[in-house]
């Protein structure tokens, strides 16, 4: 036998450990005929070491040498062994094999778990994947209304924590929450960030376990008056212009886009500018949004290839985001996985060429984004960027392009959805882009460039003044000596006067039309 065989079990019948694992036999001579003979049905209970005890009387029944027995067995499982020898109706006693703890399958089974997880190790794992805004704006809900309980019980009043409330007196205490509660300045809150406060509110009683309120569902008929006194509220603040304006990022168009790279803040001659342009067309050409998608990103997540008309490409492959979390409520929802092709033309330069020299300055491994080392050479250092460099990116680059406007990180992702929306791409192939998941979610990314507003005008505007024959009819007017000319200009109809019937005006002989053709 050869020793450290192993053979996989093609039954998956769980006996899968190999026959050669078994030590050697030590064969019993009856006289000059071995047990192992052609007629022989002896059992082979001491065949073995003292401290295996296998019957396999039953199992080596038609094998008539002791070689070809074990030259069989070595290269064959016990479950093979079982199929090929054993009748239909024999039956195999139970048997126990014993190896050891130092053995292969031992060895496996510590490789393949993990160490004991406590408790503390389950709770962290929780908290590691908790978005940071969320936790922000949970964290924020929960302070406005810990201030006005505080507030409140100052002027003699009883108000429990929201966790240890029932549910009655949780629908009271919001009633008067969401008509109370004021900024510090002293203003109310809009529409929206009302609501946004009342749902960081019942997240925080999700993360205290308690799952049996929901004031905002609207079947739990315990909440109904508090959810009529939100809906009011929040009608009565819109009917007073609050919340009627919300400031977005402005989109980068493709003219902002040419003054970058004519500033100089865009290129290849430094490592700064390298870096302003990987950066700027990672939000264009990928979707990135603001800050989370950037602070986690490899530089394994790019590859630059060509395609068999030689025009090159990078490949991205995206992981968790804002939209992608992939947990239970994500299982089809997948990951970005964008191939941007860059062809070469005379007018426009192969922006794969300038991700190909960045990810070649940073060895093709670690962070994306790193510190620029100084000097003439393209160079990078092994220290990450900083979060707050990275949330001023994009303000960064277009203030030194002299760009005027609201711009930040969104900016990048929003040029990409106006960019395409403008060119008439089909918005599946834009959520595919921006990551977005409907198509509700990604037209809020959608702003109408100035061209498009300036067709939506023309189109809206009142009709050209026709001319009148000869010259024009603003000439012509100007040729009259009139002070009060200016003011006819204005308040004269842009449309013609009807024609007027002048076949039986007074003192006019009567007019009569034969075989005439009119044209108008």
């Amino acid at each position: 036998m050869e020793p450290n065989t192993s053979y996989e079990d093609p039954f998956n019948d769980g006996l899968n450990i190999v026959m050669s694992q078994i030590p050697e036999p030590k064969p019993l001579i009856m006289g000059t005929q071995n047990v192992f003979g052609a007629s022989s049905s002896t059992s082979l209970t001491n065949a073995f070491d003292d401290d295996l005890d296998i019957i396999l009387s039953q199992v080596a029944d038609h094998m008539e040498q002791e070689y070809a027995c074990t030259e069989s067995l070595s290269h064959m499982t016990i479950s093979q062994c079982v199929a090929e020898y054993l009748e239909p109706d024999d039956d195999l006693p139970n048997f126990f094999l014993g190896f050891g703890e130092e053995t292969k399958m031992v060895e496996s089974c510590e490789k393949r778990f993990g160490n004991p997880a406590s408790k503390e190790d389950l709770d962290k794992l929780i908290n590691s994947q908790k978005n940071p805004n969320t936790e922000k704006n949970t964290k924020w809900a929960v302070e406005a209304f810990m201030k006005w309980r505080e507030q409140r019980n100052k002027e003699n009043e009883n108000i429990p924590l929201l966790k240890h409330m029932d549910a009655e007196t949780m629908d009271k205490c919001l009633q008067r929450f969401v008509v109370e509660i004021r900024k510090q300045d002293g203003l109310e809150y809009p529409p929206k960030s009302l609501y946004y406060i009342i749902c960081g509110l019942l997240r925080h009683l999700r993360d205290e376990e308690i799952h049996d309120k929901n004031f905002l569902n609207e079947n739990d008929i315990r909440f109904a008056v508090f959810r009529k006194v939100l809906n009011a509220k929040m009608k009565e603040l819109a009917s007073r212009g609050l919340g009627s304006t919300t400031k977005q990022a402005d989109p980068i168009s493709k003219e902002d886009e040419e003054k970058i790279w004519n500033s100089g803040v865009f290129g290849c001659d430094n490592s700064v500018a390298l870096q302003n342009t990987v950066f700027f067309y990672n939000c264009k050409l990928f979707g990135m949004r603001g800050y989370d998608e950037h602070r986690n990103l490899e530089c394994e997540q790019f590859s630059i290839g060509c395609d068999g008309s030689e025009s090159r490409f990078i490949h991205f492959t995206g992981r968790t985001s804002k939209t992608f979390s992939g947990g239970l409520n994500q299982l089809h929802v997948k990951s970005k996985d964008i191939k941007h092709f860059c062809p070469k033309t005379k007018d426009r330069c192969c922006i794969a060429e300038y991700y190909e020299k960045y990810l070649a300055a940073l060895g093709n491994r670690g962070p994306f984004y790193r510190r620029p080392l100084a000097g003439s050479s393209i160079r990078y250092g092994e220290q990450a960027v900083g979060i707050n460099k990275l949330k001023g990116f994009m303000r960064e680059i277009t203030s030194k392009a002299g760009l005027q406007g609201n711009f930040t990180n969104h900016s990048g992702k929003r040029s990409c959805a106006t960019q395409l929306y403008t060119a008439g791409i089909p918005e599946q192939e834009i959520m595919s882009r921006t990551g977005h998941r409907t198509e509700t979610a990604v037209r809020k990314y959608k702003r109408s460039s100035n061209e498009i507003l300036h067709e939506v005008s023309d189109v809206l505007n009142p009709p050209m003044k026709k001319e009148k024959p000869g010259n024009a009819l603003l000439e012509n007017d100007m040729e009259v000596d009139s002070p009060n000319k200016s003011t006819e200009l204005l308040t004269r109809s842009p449309f013609p006067k009807p024609m007027q019937d002048i076949s039986n005006l007074p003192d006019q002989k009567p007019s009569v039309f034969n075989n005439c053709t009119f044209n108008f």
